[in-house]
């Protein structure tokens, strides 16, 4: 063949090349376009919330209930919106409480919507029901079980199953579910907001299944959850670092309860009003272990180390990195989506389950085409683009707590530096159980509208944030240029310091202080603070590359409060701004951290990879055996495979 004739050939085929990925674009984005996304809410308001106070007015005695108010309950769940699964929790309470005082037609009208409800992503049907993140998976699952437990021999129309297989079914998930917890601790660590949702899921197992096994380590899962809440509670107000917080949950104060279980455990022995956690305060199958209690009331200086979750980069080796049911539990109940080590995975089971007219998933539509499933493209393309909805996974979580009579300290240490955030929180101070404050990042300027990251949830870039006892020290390097798709990129930090909340309050320069009865606090930056606005709860320091050091003190520790201030106004600070390296001189003791490097402490580098638990009340590591908590000659011992929770 001549040079000339090779020369046209591939000519001809560079151009058949360009034709057919010319013509596989233009189907591809004609097929996207008509994909139509499902409300994740009624267009029209639904009044979907009766059935938590009919279930608590029949748990306390009432006879004269007006049934018709399961009527936009019922329609809320037959329209398949989020967080019908929320509404599952009192609802299925009801069947088996009174499921005998139920009218009939009202009765047949429920069975009617459970039997052709969509119980999980693997069903017929679609929807915009979040069916993933950890509290809405056992949510799900306690729910089908029980129903399915109810009506075993019953063929729901919807998925061609009987109620005993969807038990199997949701049995398998459960158990998958409270296996990861033992392992591994709550990925959604510390959420006031979530650990809410499983309580509610978790007490409806533990007082209505059938078999001992799911029943017993669905206590185990409540006693974990109920650790995490009484070793990190001061004076029953539970706030501290978490992998889920909104704005309410990073700043405390006289609500921060865990839907009032605090309260009703260890607190004031208030029971709650209707909810979902109610089941907790009529359950006779669940005690609280009397040492949970005993740690909760512990008001001596304790530091406390725990793990929770995993990091992505530990997926594999742990089993987790398919696109099995199990696998993708684990993935995407870490809201691990775009993120390119499973952005395949991610988009291989939004097409086999979840649709892209689910509209929290829509936006994964523009990733839906031929030539990048080919070619395998999607990690290098998730890599390119580095979008802001990577910081929605919830990685590992290394907390650090210290606490004591008059303030807990928290953070998660050396939490991935630099990267984006969503609704994590990383650093707090309780002022005892007034109120909190914290440092960020904010993602959107203030009243811009967006439910995550914004002004005062998540973060738009994590800071180096490191504790030692009642010291903090965070360094934020952000960006120069704005992410290709980040929201917005703001070249500023912010503190929430309310000075109408404190008693004192003291801003000089880069230094603010403030006093609440007997609990101190202050802040230093590298820039001068100002207050934003006139309620004077929003403090800002300008500049990208700066620093947070945070110091608590108290009466006991520091005499009066002009004593605090003045000693921490002569401690040595330096900072070298383009390496990004702080050091500070506090009470005897040098701290030295590097930003993305080591954190120091008198030349010593702290090693923050913990253990599962390390405190003065338990030790374990990861995937240990067993588990024991002991205080104050209280015990309680865990099992999770030969089924033991034994206490005194």
């Amino acid at each position: 063949m001549t040079k000339s004739k090779k020369k046209f050939k591939i000519k001809h085929l560079l151009y058949i090349l360009i034709a057919f990925i010319v013509s596989t674009l233009i189907v591809d984005f004609v097929r996207i376009s008509k994909y139509e996304i499902l409300p994740k809410k009624p267009i029209e308001g639904i009044d979907g919330q009766n059935h938590d106070h009919i279930q608590y007015n029949l748990a306390n005695g009432k006879t004269d209930i007006d049934w018709s108010g399961l009527d936009g309950t019922m329609e809320y769940i037959k329209g398949e919106y989020d967080c019908s699964d929320f509404r599952l929790v009192n609802t299925i309470r009801l069947l088996y409480e009174a499921g005998d005082q139920m009218p009939a037609d009202t009765k047949a009208k429920l069975e009617d919507v459970l039997f052709n409800f969509r119980w999980w992503w693997d069903e017929p049907g679609a929807n915009s029901m979040c069916y993933w993140s950890e509290n809405h998976q056992i949510l799900f699952a306690s729910a089908e079980y029980l129903v399915g437990q109810l009506y075993p021999n019953t063929i729901f129309p919807s998925s061609g199953l009987t109620g005993k297989q969807h038990m199997q079914k949701a049995r398998k998930r459960a158990m998958d579910w409270l296996e990861m917890r033992w392992n591994y601790g709550y990925i959604e660590f510390n959420s006031g907001v979530y650990y809410k949702e499983d309580v509610g899921a978790l007490i409806n197992l533990i007082d209505f299944s059938e078999d001992k096994e799911l029943a017993i380590k669905s206590q185990i899962a409540m006693d974990l959850l109920l650790y995490d809440v009484a070793v990190q509670n001061i004076h029953t107000m539970f706030v501290t670092t978490s992998g889920r917080a909104y704005s309410g949950n990073r700043k405390g104060g006289p609500g921060s309860t865990v839907g009032g279980l605090t309260r009703y455990y260890w607190g004031d022995g208030q029971e709650r009003g209707p909810g979902m956690e109610y089941g907790m305060m009529t359950t006779e199958k669940y005690k609280l272990p009397p040492v949970l209690a005993e740690i909760a009331l512990d008001t001596s200086n304790v530091i406390i180390k725990q793990s929770n979750g995993l990091d992505i980069s530990e997926l594999k080796a742990e089993g987790y990195y398919g696109t099995d049911n199990r696998s993708m539990m684990m993935q995407w109940g870490m809201e691990c989506f775009s993120n390119p080590e499973i952005v395949r995975n991610s988009l291989s089971h939004i097409r086999n389950n979840i649709h892209f007219s689910n509209e929290f998933i829509h936006p994964f539509k523009i990733l839906d085409l031929t030539l990048v499933k080919w070619l395998h493209l999607e990690p290098f393309i998730s890599q390119i683009i580095n979008s802001q909805s990577d910081g929605v996974a919830i990685q590992k979580g290394n907390t650090y707590t210290y606490k004591t009579n008059d303030y807990a300290m928290y953070t998660a240490q050396n939490h991935h530096p630099g990267t984006y955030g969503d609704q994590q929180h990383v650093f707090g101070l309780n002022i005892k159980n007034h109120f909190s404050v914290f440092h960020t990042h904010p993602a959107l300027k203030k009243h811009k509208k967006h439910q995550s990251p914004n002004y005062d949830v998540g973060y738009g870039h994590f800071p180096h944030a490191m504790q030692d006892k009642n010291v903090s020290l965070a360094i934020y390097n952000i960006p120069k240029k704005k992410g290709l798709m980040e929201l917005e990129l703001l070249d500023f930090t912010r503190a929430y310091f309310p000075s109408e909340k404190f008693d004192t309050t003291i801003v000089v320069g880069n230094y603010v202080y403030g006093k609440k009865g007997e609990t101190y606090c202050a802040f230093i930056g590298t820039n001068d603070f100002h207050y934003e606005d006139d309620k004077k709860d929003d403090l800002i320091q300008p500049g990208k590359q700066t620093y947070w050091i945070t110091e608590a003190g108290s009466l006991t520790e520091d005499g009066y409060f002009d004593a605090f201030v003045k000693r921490v106004s002569k401690n040595e600070i330096s900072f070298d701004v383009e390496n990004l390296k702080l050091s500070y001189n506090s009470n005897g003791k040098k701290y030295d951290l590097e930003f993305g490097a080591d954190f120091m402490v008198d030349g010593k580098v702290i090693d923050t990879d913990y253990d599962r638990y390390d405190s003065p009340y338990a030790k374990a590591k990861k995937k240990d055996k067993t588990i024991t908590y002991e205080f104050n000659g209280k015990r309680l011992f865990l099992d999770f495979e030969n089924l033991k929770r034994e206490f005194n």
